[in-house]
């Protein structure tokens, strides 16, 4: 019975410790300091969900303005991917996160054009929080973030931390607020009248328009760019359909050239074929949309697109097939429409590892 004691103490003591979460909780600074040597998966250990957050508690934008002190390029490279991060597993500290990190990395040292490493760095940051917002369809914050880049940073005179993609990034934001404003407007027309007790009220309906106006404005804008120029024009052409401009939406979707990018080339074939449907010509609807299923067979978007238009055609039989097709796929399968709101998210991951690369 002596001898029990010890033993049983010895395997309940190796149980407790079985049981013990095998990562300790981590400093800030011993993050930074894990990240710092290369170990970049630290983050996504670090912040696996919001709880995580809140143990850091980012909400005290004081203490983390504190933790990041004087300028450190390797502290603003590990917020932003703990931005990413949060857009992830932690929506609601994402502005906590930029109401800091923002300025911080716009207030650095050197001065535009003084240095080209924190020149990089800023332009490549500012790209990500951009994706970061996308992602989680937070227009107003993109608003909000480019009103305070433009203070900040004035374009043209700043020009060196302005990358093409945040031109697009702006218009990108006002979109996602013009479609919080009017997502029951049937196919996406703000112009559209709709019957009875769905009837967009009149002011709501003016405010959308006027919502999408700006958006088209700013996609005029970054198509001048020539990294972000055939993406822009395809969006106006989707905005000048919403419009209800339709030789104006389908000039600027033939003018597009989506080159090797499938989801550009996927977005413009599917455009081409609602405003085919806009103007009632289905053997041209048909076409497109046929065209977006040879970039992505088994998108839905363009198959519902493609079976109405084959309705239209009196052709019951081969619509009718379409529409079985679609419900025998997986809701799993990606959508490219899925990705047109979130925008640059599809891009975050490489832009992330040139960051940890170090590459523009």
């Amino acid at each position: 019975m002596h001898r029990a004691g010890p033993v049983l103490f010895l395997v309940c003591a190796i149980a407790s410790l079985a049981v013990r979460p095998a990562a300790v909780d981590q400093s800030l600074d011993q993050i930074l300091a894990a990240y710092s040597g290369g170990d970049h998966a630290v983050v996504e250990r670090a912040f696996a969900k919001s709880a995580d957050f809140q143990k850091y508690r980012f909400t005290n934008q004081d203490r983390l303005q504190k933790w990041l002190g004087a300028w450190s390029r390797p502290k603003a490279a590990l917020l932003i991917e703990i931005v990413e991060r949060a857009s992830l597993v932690a929506t609601a500290y994402i502005d906590d996160l930029l109401i800091v990190g923002q300025p911080y990395v716009m207030t650095r040292p050197a001065p535009p054009g003084a240095s080209v490493a924190d020149d990089t760095l800023e332009r490549r940051w500012h790209r990500i929080a951009l994706a970061a917002l996308q992602r989680r369809f937070l227009g107003t914050e993109i608003v909000k973030y480019m009103d305070n880049l433009q203070a900040a940073r004035p374009y043209p005179a700043a020009a060196v931390v302005w990358d093409p993609r945040v031109h697009l990034g702006r218009a990108v934001g006002q979109e996602q607020r013009c479609r919080l404003m009017h997502a029951t407007a049937r196919h996406d027309r703000v112009l559209g009248e709709l019957e009875g007790a769905s009837a967009t009220p009149a002011a709501e309906r003016g405010a959308a328009i006027e919502c999408v106006q700006v958006a088209l404005s700013y996609f005029e804008a970054a198509a001048a760019h020539p990294e972000a120029r055939e993406e822009a024009r395809i969006r106006a052409g989707f905005v000048l359909f919403q419009l209800g401009r339709n030789p104006d939406a389908r000039q600027a979707l033939d003018a597009a050239n989506p080159g090797d990018d499938r989801m550009l080339a996927y977005w413009r074939s599917l455009f081409r074929g609602r405003v085919a449907d806009a103007f009632e010509e289905p053997v041209d609807a048909e076409r497109a949309y046929r065209e977006a299923l040879d970039v992505f067979p088994d998108a839905h978007s363009a198959s519902i697109g493609l079976a109405l238009s084959l309705f239209r055609l009196h052709r019951d039989d081969e619509a009718e097939a379409a529409v079985k097709s679609v419900r025998q796929r997986s809701i799993k399968v990606d959508d490219p429409w899925e990705f047109y709101y979130p925008a640059d998210a599809r891009f975050v991951d490489k832009w992330i590892a040139e960051l940890r690369e170090g590459r523009q």
